[in-house]
């Protein structure tokens, strides 16, 4: 389609296209919905008014190169949560590979049912739906290889190296500017589904987050590369098509491969952390991490343990 001064009319995109001036009406009207700024006039026809890659659904599938992750594509300018709407058409069958991508949520959250910032226009919020045959417990795992298929996918954006802070953030320069949800329905030896929810903080200036996020979260716009456009549709594309790689390998041959580069990425092993779960809290140093996604610690006193959950604060070197 055209931009800038030029427009074409209904008759010339129905004849380019081959089809009728209805279909044309209603693929322009369904392309407004995804919110491409595109201007009608009865005289004169349409025309899109900026040149730049549109975030939506025909910009992100334009970009996937996967067999199965996002090829059923949902794409809404707001939504409640991506994690709520998709784990209601997981519960009623939808296919494996399906993902939900907004411009926007009303009712974002991470971990420990906290709120997540969703403002339009300044970040990626997806969901995508697995159905592996797997063991709940390896379920840590799963978040581990989406935290590394953002990592590949972000990594060509950024000036700086991201890292993975255990057991699901992204940092850049020590600030968080990704948060990952999984959430998933099972039975006691099978999982049924996963919902696997990826925040990327994109375009935020330091003024878009709250006062008590000041200092602790970033976006990729604070860490760009010169000349480097933050393109939503390619990053969100590079994700699935990351995640989708490590998936088909963690299946096949287990979780070795991604647990390789996981601790290369990792900002945690090594590290002296404070450990809080719930009203406990204990100083640690992180030694390893196991296949099912369980951190290794020593604790003070000398004990080595395996902990599953928790929240960790990185204490400085």
């Amino acid at each position: 389609m055209a931009s800038g001064e030029q427009f074409l009319s209904g008759e010339q995109l129905s004849k380019e296209l081959n089809i009728s001036r209805t279909a044309v009406w209603k693929r322009i009207a369904a392309l407004r919905r995804e919110g491409y700024p595109i201007e009608a006039s009865t005289n004169k026809g349409y025309r899109i008014l900026s040149n730049q890659a549109h975030y939506g659904k025909s910009g992100i599938l334009s970009c996937l190169s996967t067999s199965f992750l996002g090829r059923e594509l949902k794409y809404f300018n707001t939504i409640d949560s991506t994690n709520t709407m998709l784990k209601t058409l997981a519960g009623q069958g939808a296919p494996e590979g399906t993902a939900i991508v907004a411009d926007a949520q009303e009712k974002g959250r991470g971990r420990l049912g906290r709120s997540w910032m969703s403002s339009p226009g300044l970040g990626i919020w997806l969901s995508i739906l697995l159905k592996p045959d797997l063991h709940p417990a390896m379920l840590q795992s799963l978040t581990l290889a989406a935290a590394v298929a953002v990592c590949r996918a972000i990594e060509p954006f950024t000036a700086k190296t991201p890292g993975i802070k255990w057991p699901n953030d992204i940092l850049i320069d020590g600030k968080k500017v990704c948060g990952i949800l999984t959430e998933m329905s099972a039975e006691a030896d099978r999982v049924l589904w996963v919902v696997i929810g990826i925040g990327v903080n994109v375009h935020h200036s330091p003024e878009d987050f709250p006062e008590e996020l000041n200092g602790s979260a970033a976006s990729l716009a604070m860490f760009g590369k010169d000349n480097q456009e933050l393109d939503r549709c390619k990053i969100a594309a590079g994700i699935m098509n990351a995640m989708e790689e490590l998936y088909r390998d963690f299946v096949k041959n287990g979780p070795d491969a991604m647990l390789a580069e996981w601790k290369q990425r990792s900002v945690t092993l090594g590290r002296k952390v404070s450990l809080k779960q719930g009203d406990k809290t204990l100083i640690a140093r992180v030694l390893d991490i196991g296949s099912d996604g369980r951190l290794v610690i020593e604790t003070e006193d000398g004990t080595v343990t395996e902990i599953l959950s928790g929240e960790i604060t990185l204490r400085p070197v």
